[in-house]
């Protein structure tokens, strides 16, 4: 069998099947699925991680733009297996963390999302900027996510994503600029624990609470929307 041949037999096989998905609650029933034409449908919230300054670091060094992805790759990987979230290779200059609902709802992906910033933005700081200025955001949205297998591996970095919540916190994500970290959707801001939606600052010497979001409109699908975003941060290593 010829190349051509043995690959127009693989979509042709791909293209006739049903594809079927089951919906699930557990991220492991994906090591179920084969890589032919089936997924699981996963309610969850999911943040989608942008390095900003990237396509421009490529511009300057190729191996500069590499060094820095591969150090924000090792750190995101690290931070969703201490956090409970799926880690995914999304783009060459973007992450996507998805944490299942059952698991984890919107105000801990929120939470985890705010100490994300500090770990970059403070702890990170050093090593980061011995390369390039810190330059990153990220989107967050609610919703159902669909998951494929493109291998035969049990990866989860070998997941492909797709939905709506994705491609809206993809929006969010390139709508929130400096010195914004971060921001969400609508549906993730009116379902946040009271802890995310204000803070305590000194002003004038007086406690004062103060909101931590501020409300941005923008265009989504042809419909106007608002996103809410932030350059507040928590402590990494804080409870």
């Amino acid at each position: 069998m010829s190349i051509v041949e043995s690959i127009k037999a693989k979509t042709t096989s791909l293209s006739d099947v049903e594809f079927s998905y089951s919906v699930s609650s557990d991220f492991s029933a994906i090591d179920s699925l084969d890589d032919e034409c089936s997924a699981i449908v996963v309610d969850g919230t999911v943040i989608y991680f942008e390095i900003k300054n990237l396509p421009l670091l490529q511009k300057t060094s190729k191996r500069l733009a590499a060094r820095v992805y591969k150090m924000y790759y090792h750190a995101l990987k690290e931070v969703c297996k201490e956090t409970g979230g799926h880690f995914n290779c999304f783009s060459p200059d973007s992450f996507l963390l998805v944490y299942p609902k059952e698991q984890h709802d919107s105000s801990y992906v929120v939470d985890t999302a705010l100490r994300i910033a500090d770990l970059f933005s403070v702890q990170l700081r050093e090593p980061f900027e011995k390369h390039c200025h810190l330059n990153f955001s990220m989107g967050i949205d609610h919703g159902n996510v669909l998951g494929t297998k493109v291998t035969s591996d049990h990866n989860f970095q070998h997941i492909a994503w797709y939905g709506t919540t994705i491609d809206k916190a993809k929006t969010i994500c390139q709508k929130s600029l400096r010195p914004f970290y971060v921001g969400i959707s609508g549906t993730v801001y009116h379902h946040l624990n009271e802890d995310l939606l204000t803070t305590t600052k000194h002003i004038l010497g007086i406690k004062k609470r103060v909101e931590i979001w501020e409300r941005v409109s923008y265009e989504y699908d042809n419909t106007k929307r608002h996103l809410y975003q932030t350059n507040f941060h928590k402590d990494f290593d804080g409870q």
